[in-house]
């Protein structure tokens, strides 16, 4: 619907479809940028910050079409990739072949249902729309924090572990699970980096759970005026969003 979207901002008809074809090119390329994103940032991180993309906002000429190229790109190098990577490791391995079979199979209902129903909704509500993807949107980043463990860096078979020993849903609960039964790799709310698999190699536990000193004093010495911006950031890493 991106010429009706174009013809809509006053485009005319010619350059709304190469418009809409120009964006569908920076859309494939966009993919690229999952490739990097994915292993450096975590599966968790880049599921987040893709579903924080604005609304197209109904303006007019230039303003729409650069929105629309920002908001398809977004979504292609966040999660139009991680969907389908993602599954393919979160399943035990008993049953991942099926999972990642039946979540091809959500995500094919899903496009047709918002395929379907798009052309109604811009009858009926007209720019709201959008504003009601970008709600949803929003409200899918709980449910990633709360309830998808991390898997970057990490190995096919640890997903058992998780599933073993985390029980509960909430990956910040089952990782504390995880570490109370001894398993030196833990932290699911994090990607692992090569430091991690350095201290787990040399037989120590990862220490992200207890403050260092020196991470105290560096408190203790933050000016009021930039410790809010630090503690935001000191929590945003522990949760694997930042």
């Amino acid at each position: 619907y991106a010429v009706d979207l174009f013809q809509d901002a006053g485009f005319e008809e010619q350059m709304s479809k190469l418009l809409a074809g120009f964006n569908n090119i920076s859309y494939m390329f966009s993919v690229i940028f999952a490739v990097i994103t994915l292993d450096r940032y975590g599966r968790r991180s880049t599921m987040v910050w893709g579903a924080i993309k604005g609304p197209n906002q109904r303006s007019f000429g230039a303003g729409v079409a650069t929105l629309t190229f920002l908001y398809t790109a977004t979504f292609g190098a966040t999660w139009l990739t991680t969907p389908w990577l993602y599954p393919t490791e979160i399943f035990p391995l008993n049953v991942r072949a099926k999972g990642g079979a039946w979540s091809v199979v959500g995500w094919s209902i899903g496009n047709g249902i918002i395929t379907m129903i798009t052309p109604f909704l811009f009858q009926a509500i007209s720019y709201g729309t959008l504003l009601l993807l970008f709600g949803l949107n929003i409200f899918c980043i709980p449910f990633v924090i709360l309830f998808y463990p991390e898997t970057a860096g990490r190995s096919l078979e640890k997903m058992d572990t998780f599933f073993e020993h985390g029980g509960s849903w909430n990956v910040f609960k089952a990782s504390h699970n995880i570490r109370d039964e001894g398993i030196d790799d833990w932290r699911w709310t994090k990607k692992m980096n090569s430091e991690d698999h350095k201290e787990l190699e040399a037989g120590r536990r990862l220490s992200t759970a207890v403050r260092s000193p020196e991470e105290d004093e560096k408190d203790a010495r933050m000016s009021w005026t930039k410790r809010p911006a630090y503690t935001l950031r000191r929590k945003g890493s522990n949760a694997g969003v930042m």
